[in-house]
């Protein structure tokens, strides 16, 4: 707790404002636990490493080695072969690429500001 406080009182002499507050809200929030959860077949939540890894091995087995790949990707109740595909336009790229821009923007004026 000591270092931390040095530190804050080190950014602030050194007008690392942002870092400083950074500092101490992540003090403030303490340890924040990240849980790594995935669902099992039954659809139960599996959090053993073992379990996991066990599930990702089968899932990647059944994904990588079958005949026909696209009869394990589904878009929603619909198998990939029914799902339609539209025909994309250059306006339509255009307006992707704006949006994704625009999005790029956004966080890294979060990131600034954050």
């Amino acid at each position: 707790m000591k270092n931390v406080l040095e530190s804050i009182e080190e950014d602030q002499k050194h007008n690392n404002t942002r870092k400083m507050y950074q500092t101490v809200n992540q003090f403030k929030k303490g340890y924040q636990y990240k849980f790594s959860i995935i669902r099992n077949k039954k659809g139960e939540l599996a959090m053993n490493t073992k379990e996991k890894a066990e599930i990702w091995i089968e899932y990647f087995d059944k994904l990588l080695n079958t005949e026909e790949p696209r009869e394990l990707i589904k878009k929603g109740n619909k198998e990939i072969s029914e799902v339609e595909v539209e025909e994309l336009t250059i306006e339509d790229v255009k307006k992707a690429i704006r949006n994704l821009k625009i999005a790029r923007r956004l966080e890294l004026m979060e990131n600034i500001w954050n």
